[in-house]
């Protein structure tokens, strides 16, 4: 358990690099790749998805990603999630909201408040999902 608690803080880095540096790109950037993700779901599908829905998506599933790994941080340092769920919402909200600053020093990009309401959601979504999860299996190791 020593070292996955090692694993888990590099990867919550990593993602928040991630997340941070999707941040950074201009809007040109951004764009061809969401359009590539566009065209390759609705082939894959068969669907008709929009751009705008698929960077709301984006933005959900990367801090429900980000809310997972923090919500694990905390779990494997021995601290008991529904005591300190606060602590991890916060942690999320605050990785949102510098996500969305440097959004605004991106050339041709914008910071929106609706995105940060869209990443804390997925955030607070893995917070609850990775408690049952983590309880789920302590009931079963017992």
């Amino acid at each position: 358990m020593t070292k996955l608690k090692y694993v888990f803080i590099v990867l919550t880095i990593l993602c928040i690099g991630f997340i941070w540096t999707n941040s950074s790109m201009d809007a040109e950037h951004s764009s061809g790749i969401s359009f590539a993700l566009v065209e390759f779901i609705n082939d894959l599908f068969n669907i008709n998805i929009t751009e705008g829905i698929i960077r709301k998506l984006a933005h959900f599933t990367e801090f429900a990603g980000l809310g997972y790994l923090i919500t694990s941080d905390f779990y494997f340092y021995d601290h008991d999630i529904k005591k300190c769920w606060h602590c991890i919402a916060f942690l999320g909200l605050l990785t949102a909201c510098v996500d969305e600053t440097i959004q605004i020093f991106s050339a041709g990009r914008n910071s929106s408040v609706t995105d940060i309401w869209i990443d804390f959601s997925g955030v607070c979504c893995a917070i609850a999902v990775t408690y049952i999860l983590y309880k789920f299996i302590n009931k079963r190791i017992k």
